[in-house]
């Protein structure tokens, strides 16, 4: 039952924000009591850490399988982002907001997350992308994880105002467009023009 509990919180949480969702709206979504609710989570800081552990076991997972079954550097960030784009397509602006400012707890193991599994899968994708000659040689591996780490947030959440009227889909296929044409070399470029057709979600 928690799994389900989470997965709908998880929901409203991206499409209206963290703070505005109460424990009854997410009794009333599930259509179950409250008392229920309360044999599973202890409060709402409980309910969001839980639905952030959930969510982000269930991204490792995804990228741990997109990453074990595709060799190509550049179709292992763009099937990535079919994932990311699938999984953020209803995302709100405030959603960081209200975890670092309401529930600091899930906030730092949101960033810890970012910090340590994600920095290492994109620093792992850069380095196969230069062996096989798709990005070139002399980019700075870790200032450009570090880049493109700042951006998916950015994505999720950004206080730049020109950002908040995009959807999510908008700004993360740009991201992804910028990221990889920045990195690629001539041979990356050309698989990347060849292969952007082929995806369902991103419109590069």
């Amino acid at each position: 039952m928690l799994p389900k509990i989470c997965k709908y919180a998880e929901k409203l949480f991206m499409r209206y924000g963290i703070k505005s969702i109460t424990m009854d709206d997410v009794s009333r979504e599930l259509s179950i009591s409250k008392k229920t609710l309360y044999q599973y989570v202890e409060d709402k800081d409980d309910l969001v850490k839980k639905t952030i552990s959930l969510h982000l076991e269930e991204i490792d997972k995804m990228v741990i399988a997109v990453f074990s079954q595709e060799g190509n550097a550049i179709q292992q960030m763009l099937n990535i982002g079919n994932m990311m784009v699938g999984m953020h397509k209803e995302v709100g602006q405030g959603l960081i907001f209200d975890l670092k400012k309401y529930h600091s707890e899930s906030y730092i193991m949101l960033t810890e997350h970012r910090e340590k599994t994600m920095f290492t899968q994109i620093v792992q994708n850069i380095h196969l992308g230069i062996k096989q000659k798709l990005y070139k040689k002399e980019v700075n591996v870790d200032i450009t994880t570090g880049f493109y780490m700042a951006l998916v947030f950015n994505c999720i959440d950004s206080e730049v105002s020109i950002l908040q009227k995009n959807s999510f889909n908008e700004k993360y296929t740009t991201l992804i467009h910028y990221h990889l044409n920045a990195i690629c070399t001539k041979d990356g470029i050309e698989y990347l023009n060849k292969n952007k057709k082929n995806l369902i979600n991103l419109k590069l």
